[in-house]
């Protein structure tokens, strides 16, 4: 049976003309999706976000229904970067570029914890920025620093991880780290890039 985000998946990849195979499920996790473009391949492995206490609906009299939510900006997608690291393992083994694909089926707007700077900052670090204590300047540039999930020595199975709208398509997010590097210049334009340079 279908996730809802596989269903929203494979319609795009339909209307795309794109061809795809579901990777068959084995004792060890296994990926989700083999997809075709020319002789390009890459592996999916597609992941939803489903429930969070901290995104509900609450009863008030002024409103039949009030959202309310709060989060901590990247830990929703930390979190399935975390769950997917074995299925995108197996498919960078392959040699085949290897993308987590994270599909909002908690927010009908498709917002929380999946904007773009949920993405950058889950993957990269919190943007940071220093600040002296005496002179109250900043000093240097911003950048991001802690918590990030993608580095030299951290989670390189990763081509990229990117965000399943069910109306706007995948956008893709770069992982500059990657040792399986997707070719860019080949990549169907049905999928938005957002490429990243790494500054010391």
């Amino acid at each position: 049976m279908r996730t809802t985000s596989e269903a929203v998946f494979e319609g795009f990849l339909t209307a795309n003309q794109l061809a795809f195979e579901k990777i068959q499920e084995a004792t060890t996790p296994r990926p989700d999706y083999l997809v075709h473009s020319g002789d390009l391949k890459l592996i999916f492995e597609v992941k939803e976000l489903a429930a969070d206490e901290n995104f509900r609906d609450i009863d008030h009299p002024a409103s039949p229904v009030i959202r309310v939510h709060s989060r901590i900006v990247g830990d929703h997608v930390r979190r399935k970067i975390s769950e997917a690291k074995k299925q995108i393992q197996y498919a960078a083994k392959q040699g085949v570029p290897s993308i987590l694909l994270i599909y909002n089926n908690l927010d009908p707007l498709h917002l929380f914890g999946t904007e773009n700077g949920d993405f950058i900052t889950a993957m990269y670090g919190e943007y940071t920025l220093l600040i002296d204590k005496t002179t109250k300047k900043t000093l240097g540039e911003p950048f991001y620093g802690r918590n990030q999930s993608l580095s030299e020595i951290k989670n390189t199975s990763f081509s990229a991880v990117g965000r399943l709208h069910p109306k706007m398509g995948v956008t893709l997010f770069e992982n500059a780290f990657a040792k399986v590097k997707i070719p860019y210049e080949k990549l169907p334009s049905c999928f938005e890039v957002k490429r990243v340079e790494i500054t010391q």
